[in-house]
C-alpha cells in the first residue's frame, strides 16, 4: 500500500441480520397515607438470525467467521428482565432492583487453531472435526440475576445522603479458560465483570 501503510481498519456493512422480539413494560403505583409504593417490570425477548455474510472473495476466517458471528448474536441476548421496587415516606426512600441476564454463548480463540488439533479419530470427517473444535471453543455464560440497592435520607430540604450498592451480592459471569478475548476469566458480557460496587453520595439542591 502507498505511504508504507500495511494495515487499514474501517467499518463495513457486511452482514444482514433479522431480529424478532418483544418489549414488555408493566408499571404500578400506590399511595397509602404517607407511604408511596411503586413497582416496574421491564423486559425484552430477542431472536436474532444472521441471514448473509457479505465477505465477497475473502475467506470466512478473514472476514466475519464463526467467532464474529457469535459476538454479534450475543449483542442481542435471548432475554433481559428487570424488576424495580421503590418506597418513599417523608425523609426516607429506598429502591431495590433485580436484573436477570439470560445465558449467552461465545466462541474463544480455539476457533483459530488448527482443526487437526481437535481430531479424536482418524475416521472423523472434516465436519465432525469442526464440530469438535466448535464444542471446545464454546464458552457458555449462564443466566445471572444482579441485585442493586439504594437507600436515601433527607437531612434537610436541600441536603440528601444516599448509600447503596450495584451488584449487591458480588455476582460474576461464569469463569472460562484463558482462551477468551481478553485473556482473562471471561469476556465482556452484558452483565459486566467488575463485581460489587458500594457507594455513599451526598447531594445538595440550591
Amino acid at each position: 500500500m502507498p505511504g508504507n501503510i500495511d494495515k487499514a481498519q474501517f467499518f463495513v456493512n457486511g452482514v444482514d441480520t433479522k431480529t424478532k422480539g418483544l418489549d414488555i413494560v408493566l408499571a404500578w403505583k400506590k399511595t397509602i397515607n404517607e407511604n408511596h409504593f411503586s413497582a416496574t417490570l421491564v423486559g425484552n425477548i430477542n431472536d436474532m438470525k444472521i441471514d448473509k455474510v457479505k465477505n465477497g472473495t475473502l475467506d470466512e476466517k478473514t472476514f466475519f467467521g464463526e467467532r464474529d458471528k457469535a459476538f454479534l448474536l450475543a449483542s442481542a441476548p435471548p432475554s433481559k428482565f428487570g424488576l424495580n421496587l421503590n418506597y418513599a415516606r417523608k425523609w426516607f426512600d429506598a429502591g431495590l432492583a433485580f436484573t436477570r441476564f439470560s445465558d449467552v454463548k461465545l466462541l474463544d480463540y480455539q476457533m483459530d487453531e488448527d482443526p487437526e488439533d481437535y481430531r479424536t479419530s482418524p475416521d472423523e470427517t472434516d465436519e465432525q472435526v469442526f464440530a469438535n473444535q466448535k464444542k471446545a471453543a464454546t464458552d457458555t455464560y449462564g443466566a445471572k440475576i444482579v441485585t442493586d440497592l439504594t437507600l436515601g435520607f433527607k437531612l434537610s430540604k436541600s441536603t440528601k445522603i444516599s448509600i447503596g450498592a450495584n451488584n449487591l451480592f458480588n455476582i460474576y459471569p461464569d469463569q472460562q479458560d484463558d482462551w477468551v478475548e481478553a485473556g482473562g476469566y471471561w469476556d465482556a458480557v452484558q452483565m459486566g465483570f467488575s463485581g460489587a460496587y458500594y457507594y455513599a453520595r451526598l447531594g445538595f439542591n440550591f
